[in-house]
């Protein structure tokens, strides 16, 4: 018997695909993309944080706790990048 002339393709399952999800290196899982990128993130944080607590001064302690909680049920059903809290 021979074997079959096509190879398998996973989608959404393939990992090792330099073309989509670029060269794998262990320095790049140690160190960030770009030396922005650290700070970006830290900035991002620092600004949700604030947000929370203007938002908790405002309206109360409960109601950013119950904007994360709405944030985590809509995940599960809508695409993450479709979110814009």
């Amino acid at each position: 018997m021979e074997s079959p002339k096509t190879i398998p393709h996973e989608i959404g399952g393939l990992r090792n695909d330099p073309l989509r999800n670029g060269l794998h290196g262990v320095k790049s899982d140690i160190i960030g993309s770009h030396p922005l990128e650290s700070s970006y993130h830290s900035v991002k944080v620092t600004q949700e944080n604030m947000k929370k607590k203007i938002l908790a001064n405002t309206y109360g302690a409960a109601f950013p706790l119950k904007m994360e909680l709405d944030r985590q049920i809509i995940s599960k059903f809508v695409f993450p990048s479709l979110l814009f809290l």
